[in-house]
Order: C-alpha cells, then sequence, then structure tokens
C-alpha cells in the first residue's frame, strides 16, 4: 500500500513550481560553494583577515543541517551547542530581513559577522565570518558572561569560555568594517555567480509536473495520497515518485516533511500554541517523529527553535 502523502496546501500559493524551486535552491547553493573560485575566495579573505569564514545554507530557505563547526556545535563544551545554534539562527532571521551585515555574539560574548546570500529574491545562503573580540576579557566583562552562562546553566564551563577568548584575534572597529565590506563584495559575487549557474541550469518544467500543479493548488486541504495523485495524472505511483525525484533532486516524501517542519517553525512563532499543537497542525501525527525531523532539518529541537525566536 502507498504511504499516505498529505500535502500542506499554505505553503503552495502560487502557480510557480514550488518543488522545483526548492530543489533548485539547495543545489544552487551547494554549486557555489563547491566551486573552485568560490573556496579560493574563501581561503583568501581568512588568510587577509585571519578569520575563519564559513558558507552556510540558508536555514529558512534550504532547511538544511549546519555543516559541522567547533563555533556552532559549541566552543564550551557539553550543551552549548544549542545556544550556538539557536543564536545563529536568530542572527540569520534578522539579516535576512534586513539584507545587510549584522554583528552578533555568541553565547561565549565573542563577535561574529553574518552577510545574507541573496540571488534572484532568494536567500540561498550565508557568509559567517569569527568569531573575534573587539576588546579585552577584563574582569568586568568576565563577571558579566560568568553570569550569563550561569542563567544557562554552562557555569561550569568558564574555562572553555576563557579558552575561546585566548584563541580569537582582537579586531578594531576600523578592521571590522573592513570585514563587513569585504563581504559584501564576496556575497555580490557569489549573487552574480548564482545567476549565472541559475541561468545555465534552467531546463523546461516536466509537461507531467505542470499537470500536477492545478491538484496541488485548488484540492482545498484534501489530503491526498500518491497513488491517488499518480491516479490522475494517469501515471504509477512508481512513475510519479521516479519522475517527481528526477524533476526536483528530492522524493516526494521528503518534500513534504520540509513543508510540514517550515509551517510548524511558523507556528512556534505563536508563544500561546504549545509544541504538540503546531506538529499536529503542521501535518504529523508522530510526536517522536516530528522531534526527529526537526532536529535533522533545522539543526535544533522544537523547544530550542522556540527560545531562540521569541525573546521576553
Amino acid at each position: 500500500m502507498a504511504s499516505v502523502v498529505l500535502v500542506e496546501l499554505s505553503a503552495i500559493q502560487s502557480k510557480t513550481n514550488i518543488y522545483t524551486m526548492i530543489a533548485s535552491r539547495m543545489d544552487l547553493w551547494q554549486q557555489l560553494t563547491e566551486s573552485d573560485e568560490v573556496r579560493r575566495q574563501q581561503v583568501a579573505f581568512s588568510c587577509a583577515t585571519g578569520l575563519p569564514l564559513t558558507l552556510l545554507p540558508a536555514n529558512e530557505g534550504a532547511s538544511a543541517p549546519l555543516p559541522a563547526m567547533f563555533c556552532v556545535e559549541g566552543c564550551m563544551g557539553k550543551r552549548s551547542g544549542s545556544f550556538c545554534q539557536g543564536t545563529l539562527v536568530d542572527a540569520e532571521h534578522k539579516a535576512s530581513r534586513s539584507g545587510n551585515p549584522l554583528q552578533f555574539r555568541c553565547p561565549a560574548g565573542l563577535t561574529k559577522v553574518l552577510v545574507p546570500v541573496t540571488v534572484d529574491g532568494k536567500h540561498l545562503g550565508n557568509l559567517l565570518a569569527g568569531p573575534f573580540c573587539t576588546g579585552s576579557l577584563d574582569a568586568p566583562r568576565l563577571r558579566r558572561l560568568t553570569g550569563h552562562l550561569k542563567q544557562c546553566g554552562l557555569e561550569s564551563q568558564v574555562d572553555g569560555l576563557r579558552a575561546s577568548w585566548s584563541g580569537s584575534p582582537e579586531m578594531s572597529p576600523e578592521k571590522v568594517r573592513a570585514v563587513e565590506a569585504l563581504l559584501e563584495m564576496f556575497a555580490h559575487y557569489l549573487a552574480d555567480y548564482g545567476k549565472k549557474l541559475a541561468a545555465h541550469e534552467s531546463v523546461p518544467q516536466s509537461p507531467l509536473l505542470r499537470k500536477l500543479e492545478p491538484y496541488l493548488a485548488n484540492a482545498d486541504q484534501q489530503a491526498l495520497t500518491v497513488r491517488e495523485l499518480a491516479g490522475r495524472l494517469h501515471v504509477s505511483p512508481c512513475h510519479f515518485c521516479r519522475l517527481f525525484k528526477k524533476q526536483t533532486g528530492v522524493t516526494f516524501t521528503h518534500y513534504r516533511t520540509q513543508v510540514r517542519i517550515e509551517t510548524a517553525k511558523r507556528l512556534l512563532l505563536d508563544p500561546r500554541r504549545r509544541i504538540t499543537e503546531a506538529a499536529y497542525e503542521a501535518g504529523f501525527d508522530s510526536i517522536p517523529y516530528f522531534n526527529r525531523a526537526f532536529r535533522r532539518l533545522v539543526g535544533c529541537s522544537p523547544s530550542e527553535f522556540r527560545s531562540g525566536q521569541i525573546r521576553p
């Protein structure tokens, strides 16, 4: 029996093929980051500034797990990674809305700079430079940071905090402005390069997938199985699944999960809504599976995501 696939119609409002849009966005960012020229510029930036530079996929757009990075996983040991993830996601949301470089401080009190990369109005990824410090770890600052660690339940990680500061370069305000300027130029280069790649890789949409759009746009919230969708298009369920994967680069089930997670993220912004309610409203019928899928695609738990978005 074909597995039931629910389509969240609230996430499919335009006539644009959203399947191809999401898959092509993920593929385009991967092409950019794997380019030899982009990698050379990334290395050149780090050599010139002394700062690590990471190219991160857009969390909101691609819902992709973050690459393994020491500072994002948590430079202060156990449990600090979840706070680093939440801080980074919050910074990305702010930067993507403004379109400008954003300075923010990680849980260790160090500074990072994030610049969004946008191609044809689509937020594909981010340039993340740092961490660095803008002053010394004097006694008053150490007391403030130690108090913050205590609030987060990380009071035993003071030694890790000191180590992070000692291993991070100190930047003057002039150097920080220069870093932001270089990052903006790099982001513009990626945007232009991305447009060229998108134009080169652009292919006509499958006639069969064009037939699929009306069913997804007009089903009025009804549940559709793979078998039902395939039957309306007069193809077998196996052929439908193969065609979807060929055209979009992802399976229909994987895309379904992505849409549900994006819906859940929007619902979680309402502090009055319980996490279980958000999961069920987004289309999940298993809370354990929802929690696993959320962590896999977003990089943190639903509660950690919510705490990073909603400020008292």
